[in-house]
């Protein structure tokens, strides 16, 4: 989740994206980074960590 939350909204879908950049500090947008988490599928997770992760 840090992964995302550093690469702010870019790096989450367009629904997330706006969330983030409505956050109004760390702790909000870290939150927004679990909920854009949470809503991936098995699939979509382990592309996502391979995507951001493994070869960030």
């Amino acid at each position: 989740m840090n992964a995302l939350a550093d690469r702010g909204p870019e790096a989450l879908e367009p629904q997330f994206a706006a969330d983030y950049r409505e956050a109004a500090d760390d702790a909000a947008r870290l939150r927004v980074a679990v909920d854009q988490v949470a809503s991936l599928t098995d699939t979509s997770a382990y592309n996502w960590h391979h995507k951001y992760c493994v070869q960030a």
